[in-house]
């Protein structure tokens, strides 16, 4: 069960994070404030860090069992 639920962590920080790269209704790059690229960039690296630990946790589960 636990393992299960750090899947779908897992998959929804990938996703959140895909949403970010690739959402059709964002600012170019070029166009945004300071304030808006560092926001950006803090939920970029907040979502992969959770992707990875999810990833890592689920690797862990596997290996005890």
């Amino acid at each position: 069960m636990t393992q299960i639920i750090v899947i779908f962590i897992t998959l929804a920080a990938f996703c959140f994070v895909l949403i970010l790269l690739f959402s059709k209704n964002q600012k170019p790059w070029n166009f945004m404030t300071e304030d808006e690229k560092k926001k950006k960039k803090l939920l970029l690296v907040s979502g992969t860090t959770v992707f990875l630990a999810g990833l890592i946790t689920s690797l862990m589960l596997r290996k005890k069992k």
